[in-house]
């Protein structure tokens, strides 16, 4: 029976050494998540995106939150924003409303998922975005 408790006292100290509320754990976790998208932001920023695309505003195209919001990084969603990325929208015909996005035909298929990837890894907007019934 003490040998029972022992284990189970044991069992709760490890658990509350792996929390994942603590700071170092938040530490390796933004860590591992910002090298998981170094990728997709590198091509982000070579394409020249940027010019576009914010994390949180809306210049021309819609922000990564507003994305998110519209987007959750399925693999069916990832594979469609990557498509839109290499062959682009004409004006009027895409559902952000009447903006146009030039298209990467450059980009590997593989490439486009990686920068999709890292739009999509910010948070969701709350209050999502103008939307053009995109689904």
């Amino acid at each position: 029976m003490i040998k029972l408790a022992y284990l189970i006292l044991a069992s709760l100290i490890f658990a509350s050494c792996n929390s994942s509320s603590s700071p170092e754990s938040k530490t390796v976790t933004e860590k591992r998540d910002t090298i998981q998208f170094a990728k997709g932001k590198m091509l982000f920023e070579r394409e020249d995106c940027a010019g576009c695309h914010a994390e949180n505003q809306t210049i021309i195209g819609p922000s990564f939150r507003h994305l998110a919001a519209e987007y959750p990084a399925t693999e069916a969603n990832i594979a469609h924003l990557a498509h839109i990325i290499q062959i682009g929208v004409k004006p009027n015909q895409g559902v952000w409303g009447g903006r146009e996005m030039p298209p990467h035909p450059k980009l590997s298929r593989e490439e486009a998922e990686e920068i999709v990837k890292y739009m999509l890894s910010f948070p969701a907007d709350p209050d999502k975005p103008f939307l053009y019934n995109t689904k």
